[in-house]
């Protein structure tokens, strides 16, 4: 399985999650820069495009790209925190997703980066197919979590 891991802002590619994924996966981790959001998805799609992931799994300003490059490929994504609400300010990519996938989520009830009601209404808007399971906790997805996320995807044993 190739999974593409995309870490959050002012985080690191490099890390318990990549090291605990590459027990089970080929890990795609690329440095991100998030200074120029619609160059930053461009240069996604290619890496999309030339390792064809199975999961694409990101964190908060990567669990943003995470989702719409999923939408797009029809790839399943692990979202942890994901800062959806990103979409207000700048979206991505215009294109109409046309295959259907599900987004396995995890959201931490106290998040004050990105708030939870306002993750939930981002999702419910799209009508993409979601499974939500919340924990108590702000922003900051610890391993355990993490992993826990990750099995309830069904893509890890």
């Amino acid at each position: 399985m190739k999974v593409l891991y995309l870490h959050g802002l002012n985080s690191t590619n490099i890390n318990d999650r990549t090291h605990w994924l590459s027990q089970y996966a080929q890990v795609i981790n690329p440095l991100m820069q998030y200074d120029n959001i619609p160059e930053s998805y461009k240069y996604l799609e290619k890496l999309v495009l030339k390792h064809k992931p199975d999961l694409i799994i990101g964190s908060s300003m990567g669990g943003f790209l995470a989702y719409h490059l999923g939408n797009y490929y029809g790839i399943p994504t692990v979202l942890l925190n994901p800062a959806l609400v990103m979409k207000m300010i700048v979206k991505p990519d215009n294109r109409i997703f046309p295959v259907k996938n599900t987004h396995y989520i995890a959201i931490g009830k106290e998040d004050d980066v990105v708030p939870p009601v306002t993750t939930k209404a981002l999702l419910e808007e799209d009508r993409v197919n979601h499974f939500i399971k919340e924990y108590d906790r702000g922003h900051e997805t610890p391993l355990e979590d993490f992993i826990e996320i990750c099995k309830f995807s069904g893509y890890f044993e």
